[in-house]
């Protein structure tokens, strides 16, 4: 596992698996918020009864686990967190303002995903109220096609934390995540198995903090 530390450590980036992550990589109750966008695969469903368990060991108590999830899945997401030790808070909306798809088989054109929001404790650490329903707007796919807009990245890190509080990511990706939570002043961990993605993710951090260090 490698892990590489940019400028004032204000980010760690982990090219792994986050279900190899020790408490001597990210500690317990280090932080404040993991959004993160798993992958929508039957194969993968299994994959989130140990992410929700290292989320309720690493997370501080009142912090907030906020994940995409494919609507198929939600009955199978909700049987592997159950044993997780986070508390169901509720499902967010998030309007799609681009095409809409067709799911054949159940005859439905797609116009939302959801967003599962899950919270260490009985009490949740929030800033302000936070709107259910969000607007999104069409990322530029660029680097993916399953990249996802930072509209709803952004939404929850400016709502659930405040500057120099650690966003986490374990299924980083190409660090949409990331770069939301650098723009507002956030320190951030991401994870990332595959190696050209880590690669691409690790560009997209540096040069946005480059560009942050010159303003």
């Amino acid at each position: 596992m490698d892990v590489n530390l940019t400028e004032s450590s204000r980010v760690k980036l982990i090219h792994g698996d986050f279900q190899d992550i020790d408490t001597a990589t990210i500690g317990d109750n280090s932080i404040d918020l993991i959004f993160t966008d798993p992958p929508y695969h039957k194969e993968w469903l299994p994959s989130y009864e140990p992410l929700g368990k290292l989320a309720c060991r690493v997370l501080k108590e009142g912090g907030s686990l906020v994940m995409y999830a494919a609507h198929y899945a939600l009955p199978q997401i909700f049987d592997h967190m159950r044993n997780s030790g986070l508390k169901y808070w509720w499902e967010m909306v998030v309007k799609h303002n681009g095409s809409s798809r067709l799911l054949q088989y159940q005859r439905v054109y797609v116009m939302w995903k959801p967003l599962l929001w899950f919270v260490k404790g009985i009490s949740l650490r929030v800033l302000d109220s936070i709107a259910d329903l969000i607007e999104s707007q069409p990322p530029s796919k660029a680097l993916h096609k399953w990249e996802q807009s930072p509209v709803e990245a952004e939404h929850f890190i400016s709502k659930l934390t405040i500057q120099d509080d650690v966003v986490f990511d374990p299924l980083m990706g190409r660090a949409t995540t990331a770069i939301a939570a650098l723009r507002l002043k956030r320190r951030f961990i991401g994870i990332e198995k595959e190696q050209d993605t880590f690669i691409v993710a690790k560009g997209r951090v540096d040069l946005e903090i480059s560009y942050i260090g010159s303003n």
